[in-house]
């Protein structure tokens, strides 16, 4: 017992003279916050911002730019987080230029950009078509930086893979694709190498072919796990190597330039640094990660730990060859020594340690590893979700990458930290804290020999994060991607930046200390102003936007308050014959409250004025008077020419049409078939005020007569039935209240069923025609008029069906015999006269049947109106008390539908 005690106790004694050991060699490993260095970089450190072509160009389809597959990934639904898409981005295409001048007021030496290959060749290859005007948005764009002493770095392929290459040849799952990406640089070498130093062939390829083509997140969004991956890195490894071999030998001694690749790796730190196991599983995650494209550059051929691990899963799944595809002799020769200089992205750490992942799983890059990622919750979480502020582990990266592949020179191309979409603080202070550790922490890897060039801040500008659209930013500079300007705001970190740029580091603890409080004092106003953008915003969009659709619905709106009238006069003035006379100059007279209505056809009317009561110029009338217009004769009538509107059910049933005509009956008593004088007269007078303000130019009598011809409007001749029926001043509505009669000297109370029989209407009458009083009838028994009785509707009834018969017979005698028009329609002492609801009825079927027949129907309407007025002229004058029958009567009667018919076609079916 004491033995195994004091073989403990020494184990426990020997791992802690190790750890203490490891601290005082490595005391940066530490997971706390390890001491900073205050200290500057070498003359001639460059320092920079970066960016690239898809996720701050926009304009993805201006100025004869081909399709990425990025393009055509975001455009699909649900790829990109809230679908958003880079086709507008930042609007660098357009903007490069304010964008530079940013750049010069933060003093930054280099620019890293990358060239859009779809945007200078659509169709991806440079023997079918080469797009001038995407080459000369990168002449200018290079040329301007060069006149600002900022230095290009391009990246020739920053994931934007022409789209027809991906469908034509399956993208970098085909090896046709090194020799397309050749001529790609080729031709930018060509183009744009007299100006440009600096070229990267790829970046970040590990992306390319894990997220491409094994889980899919990002385009072309393929899942071919297991081998989808290795075969696209194989690719763009030859790809590289040979783009790098096509500069060295026609371009290197002319242009003098550099060739690179950036790659992006996380360092992997051992969970328990005392463990073989997690040492091993941690060297595998930098060798899966970093090694799998970096080996072979430097060393000719892939890892072995990847040969190993891959080799072997493939054999246990029964595979006849590793799922890892192998360079011959000639390619590892080709490709070791393809990297003039090592671009290095880097952001966050993991802790590593073992995880056998059984075959049975399936293919799958991750589960070849055998190896499980950790986080320390501890670790500050600025924005994403796997980005960790780890700075020690940078210097661990920088250093391991000295070790391994012999010192080479670096250039880191991107660095930095995110912030979460919802987050619109402009005083970034952890962005701040962020590039002060890890930038310290570059300082550091110098001073321990690393081969470091120049740093790369991620990013320029917020911009299109991939799969994750815009809910991250990494910009120094916030873009508002709400304003379709993108309005550049700069953040507190864009002033501590650019004091670490002036200082070459950090040159003593007072300054670098002043640094941030002087950062966030400058960041207020900033602040300010991304608060005022959304007012900003709102106020362009009334100017742009709301203002021109408010005037524009200003002037629709007039128009159509003008145009309304102008109809109205168009209407007014349309003639129903062409040889209607000119009324350009007639103005509408003024329109004084109209007397009490009248009865058609009566009424105290000046001779020689047949429109006294029409309100155009005649005289006002004493109550009890009633218009004449009914007794001008038919050859009188024709003579006076004067515009016939056209009315139409839309315009009747219009707001001021139908609804009008119903509300005018609201306040109006029936009591049977009539109302209250006073009633009945106010219903009148609100009928012809209504009829003058809508057609000014048109008698009311012919106002309903042309209402009336609609015909297919059930609603339209409801309305107008029960107007018709309250015309006719029926014998009680002149009821005094004592019984007595009213004095009205010139009102004729009807002594006969018809009103408006024969010596009413002489013919061939040349001079003015009067209303002739009938005598007085005696007083009513009962204020409430009579109701037909059955015999009486019968008859009334018989007549309207012989009328029909009769007038059907005469239209079918017509046709056939011309020559006896002027005689058939004379109707002989005993026969009934033809009904007006007859003619109606055949009027309006020969309205159906078109013009013409429209003209012959009308025709045969005056035949009518001439052999009634005969027919009148020989009839006795009736002065009998007008029974119910007479208000039916009236009622059929004033249903013409033509002014020349309503003289003759009165009450033909009466007694």
């Amino acid at each position: 017992m004491m033995l195994q005690q004091c073989i403990l106790r020494t184990y426990y004694v020997l791992a802690l003279v190790l750890c203490i050991s490891a601290s005082e060699d490595f005391a940066w490993t530490k997971n706390e916050r390890t001491s900073f260095y205050y200290g500057t970089f070498p003359t001639g450190f460059s320092w920079g911002a970066g960016s690239s072509a898809y996720q701050t160009e926009g304009a993805w389809n201006t100025d004869g730019k081909g399709m990425s597959i990025w393009d055509a990934f975001a455009h699909k639904k649900g790829k990109i987080f809230l679908n958003d898409t880079g086709d507008s981005s930042c609007e660098g295409y357009f903007k490069f230029k304010d964008d530079i001048t940013l750049m010069k007021d933060m003093k930054l030496n280099h620019y890293r950009f990358s060239i859009s290959w779809p945007r200078i060749l659509p169709s991806g290859l440079k023997n079918e078509h080469i797009n001038e005007k995407g080459i000369k948005y990168y002449d200018d764009l290079i040329n301007m930086l060069l006149e600002n002493k900022i230095t290009p770095i391009v990246t020739l392929y920053h994931w934007d893979l022409p789209q027809v290459l991906q469908e034509k040849y399956g993208g970098w799952q085909n090896v046709s694709m090194v020799n397309h990406f050749n001529d790609f640089a080729n031709l930018c070498f060509e183009r744009f190498g007299n100006r440009v130093k600096y070229w990267i062939t790829f970046n970040n390829p590990w992306s390319v072919a894990v997220e491409g083509y094994e889980t899919g997140e990002h385009a072309p969004g393929l899942k071919l796990k297991g081998t989808g991956a290795y075969k696209a890195a194989h690719h763009i490894i030859k790809a590289h190597a040979k783009v790098w071999h096509t500069y060295d030998m026609q371009w290197r001694s002319k242009q003098k330039g550099l060739v690179g690749i950036s790659l992006t790796a996380d360092w992997g730190e051992p969970v328990d640094i005392t463990n073989q196991r997690d040492i091993e599983a941690a060297e595998r995650y930098i060798q899966f990660y970093m090694g799998w494209f970096a080996t072979p550059l430097f060393n000719g051929d892939y890892p072995q730990v990847m040969k190993d691990y891959i080799g072997r899963k493939s054999g246990q799944q029964g595979l006849g060859a590793s799922r890892l595809p192998v360079f011959s002799p000639q390619e590892k020769s080709y490709i070791k020594g393809t990297c003039d200089f090592l671009g290095l992205g880097h952001f966050t750490t993991r802790y590593i340690t073992q995880k056998n992942y059984p075959s049975g799983l399936g293919d799958s890059y991750f589960t070849d590893r055998d190896l499980a990622e950790l986080v320390d919750p501890q670790w500050p979480d600025p924005g994403s979700e796997w980005l960790y502020s780890v700075p020690w582990g940078f210097r661990r990266l920088l250093n391991f990458v000295k070790t391994q592949y012999a010192n080479p020179m670096i250039y880191v191309t991107e660095n930095g930290v995110s912030e979460k979409m919802l987050c619109t603080d402009l005083c970034d202070d952890w962005r701040m804290q962020y590039f002060k550790d890890y930038i310290n922490e570059l300082l550091k890897a110098i001073k321990d020999g690393v081969n470091v060039k120049g740093y790369t801040a991620w990013s320029l500008l917020d911009n299109f994060e991939w799969d994750e659209g815009y809910s991250e930013r990494f910009g120094l500079y916030y873009v508002d991607f709400r304003n379709k300007n993108k309005p550049r705001y700069p953040k507190a970190s864009v002033q501590y930046y650019k004091r670490i740029i002036s200082s070459n580091g950090f040159p003593n603890q007072r300054e670098v200390e002043s640094w941030k409080r002087k950062a966030v004092e400058t960041c207020s106003s900033s602040n300010q102003l991304l608060a005022a953008d959304p007012l900003i915003g709102h106020m362009e969009m009334v100017t742009e936007i709301v203002v021109p659709t408010v005037c524009t619905l200003c002037i629709l709106l007039s128009a159509v308050f003008l145009i309304h009238p102008l109809l109205e006069l168009v209407t007014m003035r349309g003639l129903v014959e062409n040889d209607f006379p000119d009324y350009d100059g007639m103005e509408d007279e003024a329109f004084p409250p109209l007397p009490p209505p009248h009865s058609p056809g009566h009424g105290g009317q000046e001779d020689g004025d047949p429109f006294a009561n029409s309100g155009m110029g005649g005289a006002e009338e004493e109550e009890g008077d009633v218009s004449k217009l009914a007794e001008v004769p038919a050859a009188k009538r024709k003579g006076v020419k004067r515009p016939q509107p056209k009315l139409d059910s839309h315009k009747l049933t219009s707001e001021r049409g139908l609804p009008a005509l119903r509300t005018m009956f609201e306040n109006v008593n029936f009591k049977g078939k009539g109302h209250e004088a006073a009633d009945l007269r106010l219903l009148m007078q609100k009928m012809e005020n209504w009829a003058h303000r809508l057609y000014p130019k048109l008698q009311f009598e012919d106002f309903i007569d042309k209402v009336e011809k609609l015909g297919n409007k059930k609603e339209v001749q409801t309305c107008l039935k029960r107007i018709r029926l309250d015309m006719p001043l029926t014998h009680e509505d002149f009821i005094g209240k004592d019984g007595e009669e009213e004095a009205a000297p010139e009102l004729q109370i009807f002594g006969d069923p018809d009103p408006f029989s024969g010596a009413r209407f002489p013919d061939d009458i040349q001079g003015p025609v009067h209303s002739t009083p009938a005598p007085a009838a005696p007083p009513a028994p009962s204020p409430a008029s009579p109701s037909l009785t059955e015999e009486q509707r019968r008859r009334m009834e018989l007549n309207r069906q012989q009328a029909l018969e009769r007038r059907l017979a005469r239209q079918q005698h017509q046709q056939t015999d011309p020559t006896a028009s002027q005689s058939v329609d004379t109707p002989t002492p005993t026969e009934e006269p033809t009904s007006v609801s007859s003619s109606v009825d055949i009027l309006n079927k020969s309205n159906d049947q078109g013009e013409e027949e429209e003209e012959e129907a009308e025709e045969k309407v005056e035949d009518l109106d001439r052999s009634t007025q005969q027919q009148a002229s020989d009839l006795p004058t009736k002065d009998s008390e007008p029974s119910a029958e007479s208000s039916q009567c009236e009622e059929e009667t004033e249903m013409s539908l033509d002014p020349k018919q309503q003289l003759c076609d009165r009450c033909e079916d009466g007694d």
